[in-house]
């Protein structure tokens, strides 16, 4: 399978690992002053943006395989990587596995104790069943801080700080991602 991706820049390539619901437009905000330095691919993950999903299991384990067969596939062996959330989890198996090179992990999602697990699982499920809900008015339920911190508190530490651009695309992918 071959993922969606954009490439920007010229220099050692950074591949950008986006997380959970998101695509690689989350990483829109700081692509292009990436792209200054280092040529910069950010990839969809499989069922996610604009890459069909997986036809077997969606697991952390599925996801790193998709992301290793497209760094051989693209001739990438020794790629800086860099994940946020479940992408941060995704380039810490990468470079668990030895492939890749430099790791940056932001957030790495799922290194939860049983009870954390437990209380993620019992919010993140309403939490996605009401941005489904509310997926026509998230629009506007994005343009005020107010909004974003009641739709984003538990996935971010000061989402009234984030922009209503930055948002949009992730907490859509939440409610429409097949892979979510």
């Amino acid at each position: 399978m071959t993922l969606n991706y954009i490439r920007r820049g010229r220099g050692r390539p950074l591949l950008l690992v986006h997380g959970l619901g998101a695509g690689w437009r989350s990483w829109a905000p700081i692509i292009e002053q990436l792209a200054e330095r280092r040529e910069v691919i950010a990839v969809d993950l499989p069922g996610f943006g604009d890459t069909p999903s997986l036809t077997g299991e969606v697991s952390i384990a599925s996801l790193t395989d998709s992301v290793a067969d497209f760094i051989r596939e693209q001739g990438l062996e020794g790629v800086a990587t860099a994940g946020q959330s479940m992408g941060g989890r995704i380039v810490l198996e990468l470079a668990r596995r030895g492939v890749g090179g430099d790791t940056v992990a932001l957030d790495p999602g799922g290194f939860w104790s049983d009870r954390e697990l437990v209380v993620f699982g019992a919010t993140l499920r309403p939490s996605i069943a009401l941005v489904r809900a509310l997926r026509g008015m998230l629009p506007s339920l994005l343009g005020t801080p107010a909004g974003r911190t009641l739709l984003l508190a538990q996935l971010s530490a000061r989402p009234w700080a984030l922009s209503r651009e930055t948002c949009l695309p992730d907490v859509a992918g939440l409610a429409d991602a097949p892979s979510t």
